[in-house]
């Protein structure tokens, strides 16, 4: 009766001392596909950006730190390569919007042409850290991707024949081993590069 009391309490013990990254971290990994089409002989263009929002869960505008909390941002190709990676710092409300073509797959580590798919990957970063090559996860900014492109032939959608859409990333438990990965991808990537494999981040304060 003892030794399934001791058992017992060990495994209780056990569990309770699990570490939350065994299920993964909510509210500070989000996900999207990306896609976008750049032929200037054709004259066809598809304009995508990146829109990202922190809601001010950290904090306020007029609190010490602003509420900021930063975006570390990695993108794939269709190969499953990272192309870019690196991070960008939010205040409370703020919103920043990355193109494209202009702060994203602007500078890839392939080199160029650039590619034109793949999946693009969010961790929501404490802002005293800010580094996407060891990223702290802290909940809790918002993305949508917004495509606008030129609508199927034949098919006359609004001004110019063009369609728009926004989706908002995918919210994904963050495990251990990717945010590891990703961690070590990203310096990998840039020590690599020389200079290649960053994003670029607009002014967003």
């Amino acid at each position: 009766m003892h030794k399934i009391l001791v058992i017992s309490t060990l495994l209780l013990v056990v569990v309770l001392a699990t570490p939350v990254w065994a299920q993964g971290t909510n509210d500070v990994y989000q996900v999207s596909p990306w896609f976008w089409l750049q032929d200037l002989n054709l004259k066809v263009q598809d304009f995508v950006a990146v829109l990202i929002v922190n809601p001010g869960e950290q904090g306020t505008p007029i609190s010490a730190n602003h509420g900021a909390v930063c975006a570390d941002i990695y993108l794939f190709d269709r190969n499953q390569e990272m192309l870019e990676c690196c991070q960008c710092r939010l205040t409370a409300n703020a919103l920043l919007v990355l193109k494209f073509g202009i702060s994203l797959d602007n500078n890839p580590l392939t080199g160029f042409p650039a590619p034109q798919a793949g999946v693009l990957k969010i961790i929501s970063d404490n802002q005293a850290n800010c580094d996407a090559t060891s990223p702290v996860p802290t909940p809790n900014l918002r993305a949508w991707l917004d495509n606008e492109a030129f609508a199927p032939t034949g098919v006359i959608v609004g001004l110019n024949n063009r369609v728009r859409s926004m989706e908002q990333f995918a919210q994904v438990p963050l495990q251990a081993d990717e945010l590891a990965f990703l961690g070590q991808a990203c310096s990998f990537v840039q020590f690599l590069g020389s200079g290649k494999g960053v994003c670029t981040c607009p002014t967003s304060d």
